[in-house]
């Protein structure tokens, strides 16, 4: 580890706002850049943004960031753990199938449920207005909405992409493991995608998953869609 990444994890684990899991995902498993990696002046959207660590990552790269997430909780701690020098567009926002008003809850945050505003993903696009150079998401099985309801317009507007990949969350309720493995099924066949599965801790598991695919609730894909 080079001297500007020392330096940098020192400053993530002195934060206001620390914690040691989510430190663990992003920095020591490397979860989201196993296979694609963030390049500089990439333009970044972030879903799941939660307390900002894949931000404080990357922002060294110079990267253009815009950050949703659902908990207005994890926002406030995000934006408690900036400095004058970065900058960041947040969203408060769930995606999900329609527009509306929902409960949502701050899974960091003693699960306290809170009410929000949801939008489609082809409405944040739209909002976006540029192509995203790097599409991180970790939104609790909500990706379901992205990978299914708005296909299309995900492989019009994204370049490359890494996140969590859910087959059951009962405590949100939002996903059923068959929903999820039709939708994976169909991300496989299609042509305009490559992409490679990992487990959370960061094993390349792009063959051995289709052997026992119900071993995993929840795996990492990382890809690019095909120009």
């Amino acid at each position: 580890m080079n001297d500007v990444n020392i330096n940098r994890d020192l400053k993530i684990k002195s934060m206001k706002n620390f914690n040691s899991g989510m430190y663990m995902e992003i920095f020591e498993w490397n979860q989201y850049e196993r296979y694609m990696v963030v390049e500089r002046g990439d333009l970044v959207l972030d879903l799941g943004c939660s307390l900002g660590y894949f931000y404080f990552k990357n922002s060294e790269l110079g990267i253009d960031y815009i950050g949703v997430d659902g908990s207005v909780d994890h926002l406030k701690d995000f934006i408690d753990n900036l400095n004058s020098g970065d900058d960041v567009k947040l969203i408060n926002s769930v995606i999900l199938g329609n527009k509306g008003i929902v409960e949502f809850p701050s899974m960091f945050n003693d699960m306290k449920y809170r009410t929000v505003m949801s939008m489609t993903f082809g409405d944040l696009i739209r909002l976006i207005g540029r192509k995203i150079d790097f599409m991180k998401f970790d939104i609790e099985g909500y990706e379901s909405h992205i990978f299914s309801d708005n296909l299309d317009v995900f492989k019009k507007h994204v370049r490359k992409f890494s996140g969590e990949f859910h087959f059951s969350n009962v405590a949100y309720g939002v996903v059923s493991r068959q929903v999820s493995m039709n939708i994976l099924i169909s991300l496989k066949n299609d042509k305009d995608l490559d992409f490679r599965l990992f487990s959370l801790d960061g094993v390349d598991i792009t063959e051995y998953f289709w052997i026992n695919p119900n071993y995993y609730n929840e795996i990492i894909i990382s890809g690019y869609v095909k120009q």
